[in-house]
């Protein structure tokens, strides 16, 4: 039992460290179109990424990576959230619908396989 109290106390520690260790997110350029009509907002999201899968870097030779994960948030409020692979399109376009209020902040993260992080903000029209 102590070894495994140990164990999981260790893991718990590594966590933090690589948490504390993660790069800060880098604002990039995205589309994003948020428009409010009767405390409903419609969103659409063009992320502009490559999305190199596994196959198409083994024959082009380089790393692969695609999007893995990305999140829409207002304040503190998750709005949207969706893990992502290799499937997704290059170049995707997000559609996704949240009640919210004209003026608010929206933000869109999203992180690659690489575990870089990167994000855009949009106010709500």
């Amino acid at each position: 039992m102590k070894k495994l109290m140990l164990a999981l106390a260790s893991i718990a520690l590594m966590a933090t460290a690589t948490m504390a260790d993660a790069p800060a997110a880098t604002e990039v350029k995205m589309k994003i179109k948020a428009k409010e009509k009767n405390g409903v907002v419609k969103t659409k999201v063009s992320i502009s990424h490559a999305m190199l899968t596994y196959d198409q870097a083994k024959k082009k030779g380089k790393e692969a990576n695609f999007i893995t994960h990305i999140t829409a948030t207002v304040g503190d409020k998750v709005v949207y959230d969706a893990s992502t692979s290799q499937f997704l399109s290059k170049n995707p376009l997000i559609k996704f619908v949240f009640k919210g209020k004209k003026g608010d902040e929206l933000k869109i993260t999203y992180t690659q396989l690489k575990g870089e992080t990167f994000f855009a903000t949009k106010k709500i029209k």
